[in-house]
């Protein structure tokens, strides 16, 4: 299979015709036409998102008037309250906790997960506890917690967007996984 990949910056169309010209920051549009508003946000950058965020709050304040005060700016990501941000020795953490688990395995779900793996490693003590190998680094486990902490809703979801394990498994192994996946959510 051949696939692409893109990424998209959207600017925002600022009527001034020079593409190179736009601004690179977020402009915010709100339409309460209908009674409650609607937040439209156009440009933006990720590195900006907990800035964008609150600003984007504090555009709609007036409409929730017993909306709190900021707290973001110290609270750390889901799974990334590691001490004192410190990675290396959250790797050695995992390897004397999961000595059982493989490198590319605790490496895996370290970065995609960090201070979540125990969600998904739950009681296991051995590879056989995380269920069902559908190659690579996906175990059952995973796509358990995608489900319940993520939202996830497809196999695609799984394969595609939520992790990187479709450029890690086989055609074969992608499709053995999806059809298993279907079955389950049939059977559910």
């Amino acid at each position: 299979m051949l696939t692409t990949f893109s990424g998209v910056r959207p600017l925002f169309d600022d009527g001034k015709g020079n593409p190179s010209a736009v601004t690179r920051d977020y402009v915010f549009d709100i339409d309460d036409t209908g009674g409650a508003p609607l937040l439209n946000i156009f440009g933006g950058k990720i590195t900006t998102f907990r800035e964008l965020a609150e600003r984007g709050l504090h555009k709609i304040a007036a409409y929730f008037p017993r909306m709190g005060e900021d707290w973001t700016e110290n609270a750390p990501l889901p799974g990334g309250d590691i001490a004192n941000a410190d990675y290396e020795t959250f790797r050695n953490d995992l390897k004397r906790d999961y000595p059982w688990m493989p490198r590319a395995l605790r490496q895996h779900y370290g970065r995609l997960y960090g201070t979540r793996v125990d969600r998904i490693v739950g009681t296991a003590t051995t590879l056989d506890g995380l269920g069902r190998h559908f190659g690579g680094t996906l175990y059952e486990a995973e796509v358990t917690y995608l489900l319940a902490h993520e939202w996830a809703q497809t196999a695609e979801d799984i394969l595609w967007r939520r992790t990187k394990h479709r450029l890690h498994l086989s055609a074969e192994e992608q499709a053995r996984f999806t059809k298993w996946f279907e079955d389950q959510r049939e059977a559910a």
